[in-house]
C-alpha cells in the first residue's frame, strides 16, 4: 500500500498498473468452488446452495472495475491524508486492529456478507485494511492471499437463484466496467491513533460469561505475552452485564475484551 500511493502521488500510472492488475483474483470462478462448492448448481437447488458460483458471479463484475477503482480510492485516500495502514485478519480469533480505535459502524458491516463467515469457518485467511490518520479512519474489506499475492475480494453478496439461473452461461456483459470507490465511510473520530504504550501493555482474551456475567473462563488471544496472566487475574474480577436481552440489547455469553496493564 505504501507503494502504490507513492507512485499515485507522483503521477507513475505506468509503475503502478502492475500493482492494481495483481489485486485481481486469477481464476475466480474457481477459487470460489473450492471455498464455498458448487454443489446442486446442475439441477433446481435451495438459496443456500451453488454458493462457489453464485459468488464468482457478482465478483466477475466487480473485477471488471478494480484497477480503475483501487487508482481512485488512493486518490481520495491521499486528500483525506488516510496514509497509515493497519491489515487486520478477520479468521483470527478476536480480529480487530491493535492500534487505532474503530468506529461500530464500520465493524458491523463486515458480518453483512457470507463470504467473510464463510471463509472463517475453514480457517481462511481473510483480510480488513483499516485507512486512517489522526482523526479519521476507513476500511477496505476484504483480501485474501491467493497465488502468490494479495488479492481483492470486496464485500460480495451472491447472486440470487433467479439471476445466477437466468444469467448462467450468457456470454453478454452486463455493464461497462466503472470506477468506483472501495472503501466504507469515513469516519471523524478523536481521537483515532491509540498510544504504542498502550498497544504495548494491550492483552486480547476471550472470555466466557456465567448466567449472572460472571467470568467462568477467560483465554489469551494475543497481545503482550509478559501481562497474560496479569490480564487473566484482572478479567476474572470483573463483572459483565448478564448474557440475554437488556436495557442496552443483547448481551452475549461469550465475548472478547481488551485489558491494558498497568
Amino acid at each position: 500500500m505504501a507503494e502504490m500511493v507513492s507512485l499515485q502521488k507522483q503521477g507513475q500510472s505506468a509503475a503502478l498498473a502492475p500493482y492494481l492488475q495483481s489485486l485481481v483474483l486469477p481464476e475466480p470462478e474457481a477459487w470460489f468452488v473450492s471455498r464455498f462448492g458448487d454443489l446442486h448448481c446442475s439441477e433446481k437447488f435451495a438459496w443456500n446452495e451453488c454458493m462457489g458460483p453464485r459468488l464468482a458471479m457478482p465478483y466477475g463484475e466487480l473485477a471488471k472495475d478494480i484497477s480503475g477503482s483501487f487508482a481512485l480510492t488512493l486518490s481520495d485516500l491521499i486528500a483525506e491524508g488516510l496514509t497509515n495502514f493497519e491489515a487486520v485478519n478477520y479468521a483470527e480469533d478476536c480480529p480487530g486492529p491493535m492500534h487505532i480505535l474503530t468506529d461500530r459502524k464500520l465493524v458491523g458491516t463486515l458480518t453483512t456478507t457470507v463470504t467473510l463467515p464463510g471463509l472463517a469457518q475453514q480457517h481462511e485467511p481473510v483480510y480488513g485494511l483499516w485507512s486512517y490518520s489522526e482523526t479519521k479512519e476507513t476500511l477496505l474489506a476484504y483480501f485474501v492471499y491467493s497465488a502468490g499475492g494479495f488479492r481483492y475480494l470486496g464485500i460480495l453478496h451472491e447472486a440470487s437463484v433467479e439471476d445466477y439461473q437466468k444469467r448462467k452461461g450468457s456470454t453478454q456483459s452486463e455493464r461497462a466496467a466503472t470506477a468506483r470507490y472501495l472503501t466504507e465511510d469515513q469516519v471523524e473520530m478523536s481521537p483515532v491513533v491509540i498510544d504504542p504504550a498502550i498497544v504495548r501493555r494491550t492483552v486480547v482474551l476471550r472470555v466466557s460469561l456465567d448466567r449472572d456475567g460472571r467470568v467462568k473462563e477467560a483465554s489469551y488471544v494475543r497481545g503482550n505475552e509478559a501481562f497474560k496472566d496479569n490480564a487473566i487475574k484482572s478479567v476474572r474480577k470483573r463483572k459483565f452485564d448478564p448474557p440475554g436481552f437488556g436495557p442496552n440489547g443483547f448481551h452475549p455469553s461469550q465475548l472478547c475484551t481488551n485489558v491494558v496493564a498497568p
